[in-house]
């Protein structure tokens, strides 16, 4: 009865554990959706601002090229942001299926901690290309929005 017991909490921990990572998944998807759509238009609109100012003869302030530029960047860095993610949800089934397979073979040495490192590895700079990623899309938002009200 307490081993029943025991796999009834163990199943509810593993389900628990797996609903938390399709939804924390889900989440970092829309996320990144919204800021490659928003960088996306920051890009658009930036070039459509340069092309106006060039066609109207009008001098083309560096501080719009920077800020388009951040857009740019800030993609970028989303991508790299996205290769981090993938990579630590690799490790993260490898590492499962070494505890699920350790007594199969016992010659082989369990290295989990050689993948608990890359996964920590990982999603720092994970986390970090996202952080940069939504800064540089706050800076270009805010500084094209300047742009446009000081100079239109």
């Amino acid at each position: 009865m307490i081993e029943n017991k025991f796999r009834k909490k163990e199943e509810y921990i593993k389900e628990f554990n797996k609903r938390n990572a399709d939804d924390f998944r889900a989440s970092h998807q829309r996320f990144d959706y919204l800021l490659v759509t928003f960088d996306g238009a920051g890009i658009y609109l930036s070039l459509e601002l340069i092309k106006f100012l060039y066609e109207h003869d009008k001098p083309i302030d560096v501080s719009l090229k920077i800020f388009g530029m951040c857009f740019a960047i800030s993609i970028i860095f989303n991508f790299l942001s996205q290769f981090c993610s993938f990579n630590v949800f690799h490790n993260l089934a490898m590492m499962e299926q070494a505890i699920a397979f350790k007594g199969e073979n016992e010659d082989e040495e369990l290295d989990i901690e050689k993948y608990n490192e890359k996964i920590k590895t990982y999603n720092f700079f994970g986390s970090l290309g996202m952080w940069i990623s939504m800064i540089l899309m706050i800076i270009g938002t805010v500084g094209l929005m300047t742009f446009m009200c000081t100079k239109f």
